[in-house]
């Protein structure tokens, strides 16, 4: 990250707070009451903001990037999830939003940017990077908090596999990782987001391997409960 934004302005910080409550309320409306609490529900997308801002900082931290512009579009890249184009959306909403804030007003088009390009688990193949370089490696933190066996188990924790057994969780998590993550890997902008994502989805893949190995360590019940049907 470059030098001069490494240490935190004591008199323009109010802004980091600011973000954060945002995206914890539109992340609390979308997980519904009592999520991430005990006895609640998994808190997906609150966990995965805190994963992406955790993830940006890292791949920034290797790169020539703006810490404010990073945090602030970590934060605030989801507040328009749920919503057609939310990429856009959520980009117009940050811009209005900061404006009242104490961040830097000459950077808000920077995060702006960043964040209504973040859209999307593929880029075509042979895209240049993406620009400014804050787009770049949100896009990147974005997805890479998608790859790993810590995603995989936000995954599993989604509505997208509720009510479904355990065997139907498994088939839906393999061919995501093998059909759709493949290609995200292939997308990165960056040297340090590829290299991430190449990790963890090795990880993924080692998981869901030993995954269909152990359903393989059981696979008589279903021999036993045909029998039992015949």
């Amino acid at each position: 990250m470059r030098s001069e934004d490494k240490k935190a302005d004591p008199d323009r910080i109010a802004w980091r707070k600011d973000c954060r409550d945002l995206a914890r309320a539109r992340a609390a409306a979308e997980d519904g009451e009592g999520a991430g609490q005990d006895g609640g529900l998994l808190a997906y997308r609150w966990e995965h903001v805190r994963q992406v801002v955790g993830l940006a900082l890292r791949i920034g931290s290797r790169m020539d990037t703006d810490v404010e512009v990073l945090l602030a579009a970590a934060w605030l890249h989801d507040i328009g999830k749920g919503q057609p184009n939310h990429a856009a959306v959520g980009a117009a909403e940050a811009r209005n939003f900061l404006a009242t804030t104490d961040f830097p007003p000459e950077k808000i088009e920077t995060v702006v940017a960043a964040i209504a390009q973040h859209e999307g688990l593929t880029r075509p193949v042979g895209a240049p990077p993406l620009e400014p370089l804050e787009a770049a490696v949100l896009w990147d933190a974005d997805k890479v908090s998608k790859l790993g066996v810590s995603a995989l188990a936000l995954a599993l924790g989604s509505a997208n596999v509720k009510g479904n057994t355990l065997a139907a969780r498994y088939h839906y998590t393999a061919d995501f990782a093998n059909r759709v993550l493949a290609r995200t890997v292939q997308s990165m902008n960056t040297a340090p987001g590829r290299a991430l994502a190449e990790r963890r989805h090795a990880d993924m893949l080692s998981a869901l391997h030993a995954w269909v190995q152990e359903q393989a360590d059981a696979q008589l019940i279903e021999l036993w409960d045909k029998e039992s049907h015949a």
